[in-house]
């Protein structure tokens, strides 16, 4: 797949919409961006999953640092 951008007056391009969409992309997402010679390359970021799960465990622990009971199973 190939597109052409045109960058803005502020330096902003927008991402294809096929492009978005074959890469699963969403707003807030970030992209790779490497530069060799004349060649601009941009590649989808991974998320990061352990911080994403680092939010969700902080939301099951207590002030202390345990898990609740409930999560524990007791």
């Amino acid at each position: 797949m190939s597109s052409s951008v045109k960058m803005s007056s502020k330096h902003q391009i927008v991402v294809p919409r096929e492009a978005r969409e074959a890469l699963g992309l969403r707003p807030g997402d970030r992209l790779l961006v490497t530069v060799a010679g004349a060649v601009i390359e941009m590649r989808a970021q991974p998320h990061d999953v352990v911080a994403e799960l680092e939010g969700i465990l902080a939301d099951l622990t207590d002030d202390g640092g345990d898990l609740w009971p409930e999560a524990r199973g007791e």
